[in-house]
């Protein structure tokens, strides 16, 4: 077993939790969320034998310092102020669903520093998804547990304990319907360690702030150079259509789908996504 090695790091003066394993090409994964905290150790170890893994807890979710702002611009000069402080030239930089947009977000801002890009479960680039994604949810709970999820919602916002069990018993309601297979849902990450930051996730804006729209945030993907790799569950919920889009765009993109896994691909799939992985990164080496 590769040893891991975890510190906290200033950058920007906010002490952010980071963990590095392995050797060889430096990759770094970002979680998605936003609002949680680092869950992808296990896709770390699928390729921490090539590839030096870097993952943090990015500002406000776990145990990172929990200070504002809150917003993509942030987020990205934070992730590059971690390069920064390894010592990295150039990296691969790799996110899982919220993750990959930030993974996005930094290769649009620092192209010179991506080596490659990798999306895990993506959005893509086109923000008109949520819809699809929230029918294909609805779709996969049974008549009785949509009432109780459409309960849950309508209810009138409760505060302390209350709003804390009625935010643990969505999570529990939705965690089923991430994956193709809900019965594994015991395997699927756990946020319980740590508290959620559920305001970071109502505060966090677009992947093109900072840029004069998403026209030129679209203009600008479709100008990355690197190689990527996008890698999508047949049983996500997000619209599949998302990741096939952004692989066209991409000029050195390609799109791998992995059968009968939801959002968590390593979850349901991990055979499947260990040589994904091991692929993209050997041929970057």
């Amino acid at each position: 077993m590769t040893a891991i090695t975890e510190k906290r790091i200033q950058v920007n003066g906010v002490p952010l939790w980071t963990a590095v394993q392995g050797q060889e090409m430096p990759v770094v994964l970002c979680h998605g969320g936003p609002e949680v905290y680092d869950y992808l150790g296990p896709v770390a170890g699928m390729i921490d034998d090539i590839a030096t893994v870097y993952r943090y807890d990015q500002r406000g979710c776990g145990r990172s310092e929990h200070v504002l702002p809150y917003d993509v611009e942030t987020f990205v000069e934070e992730l590059d102020g971690l390069r920064e402080h390894w010592g990295l030239d150039t990296w691969v930089v790799g996110g899982h669903s919220w993750g990959a947009e930030l993974a996005i977000a930094y290769a649009v801002s620092k192209p010179h520093r991506v080596s490659g890009l990798l999306s895990l479960s993506g959005t893509g680039v086109d923000d008109n998804w949520h819809e699809e994604y929230h029918r294909n949810r609805a779709a996969r709970l049974s008549p009785k547990e949509r009432e109780r999820l459409q309960y849950l919602d309508r209810s009138e916002t409760p505060i302390g304990a209350e709003l804390d069990a009625v935010r643990k018993e969505r999570l529990a309601l939705l965690a089923r319907t991430e994956l193709f297979d809900p019965s594994l849902v015991e395997r699927a990450p756990k946020y319980d360690a740590f508290p959620i930051n559920y305001d970071q996730n109502a505060m966090m804006g677009k992947p093109w702030e900072g840029l004069s729209g998403p026209e030129e945030f679209v203009a600008r993907v479709s100008e990355l150079r690197m190689p990527a790799l996008i890698v999508y569950g047949e049983g996500d919920p997000r619209p599949r259509w998302t990741n096939t889009q952004l692989t066209t765009m991409l000029p050195d993109g390609r799109f791998v789908e992995v059968p009968r896994a939801g959002h968590d691909i390593w979850v349901e799939r991990p055979e499947r996504l260990r040589p994904i992985l091991r692929r993209f990164i050997g041929e970057l080496a």
